[in-house]
């Protein structure tokens, strides 16, 4: 009985090579995860911020029409950051808004949800995918209506005001 090995060589580079392999685009892959959740994370965080600052400035005394178009400016924001070449729809961005009410400015912000795979061949890892959730809850101040509202309400005692009403309002931070 002869001990022929020629060729152990060869299968033996195979295995090799295909852990190897494997192992680097498990790392590559896992590294492009990072990169588009933090650039994810930097596009919610800048968007949050976009939607804290924005204040239509109406002087109609309504705590909802100072609202209202504040949600276009933060969605552009993050559009711009073109992270649909990550995989990252646009759809999976969301701002929790500031409703008028008072208790609830502390959860005010953004919110991007969305899978990424875990492998790129998915025969390491499976076909599993990462969910990943980043939040950007910054707590939005009230609005200058918000606070004009306050402000009338505090000197006339009534529950709705007028806006021929001939007050002059000093913001002290509301």
């Amino acid at each position: 009985m002869k001990n022929n090995q020629s060729g152990q060589s060869t299968i033996e580079f195979i295995f090799a090579f295909s852990f190897g392999v494997s192992l680097v685009l498990v790392v590559f892959n896992s590294s492009m995860n990072h990169i588009s959740g933090y650039l994810a994370h930097y596009a919610t965080f800048m968007a949050s911020r976009s939607y804290l600052v924005q204040d239509s400035n109406l002087g109609n005394f309504s705590a909802e029409s100072s609202l209202n178009n504040t949600l276009v400016k933060p969605t552009n924001v993050y559009k711009a950051y073109k992270l649909s070449f990550f995989d990252i729809p646009d759809s999976a961005f969301s701002i929790n808004p500031a409703n008028g009410d008072i208790t609830n400015y502390y959860k005010v912000g953004a919110k991007t949800v969305f899978e990424k795979d875990i492998d790129i061949l998915g025969k390491v890892m499976g076909q599993k995918k990462l969910n990943l959730i980043t939040e950007s809850y910054l707590g939005k101040e009230p609005t200058r209506n918000m606070c004009a509202i306050r402000i009338c309400q505090a000197i006339t005692g009534q529950t709705t005001c007028n806006v021929e009403m001939d007050i002059t309002l000093f913001d002290d931070g509301c």
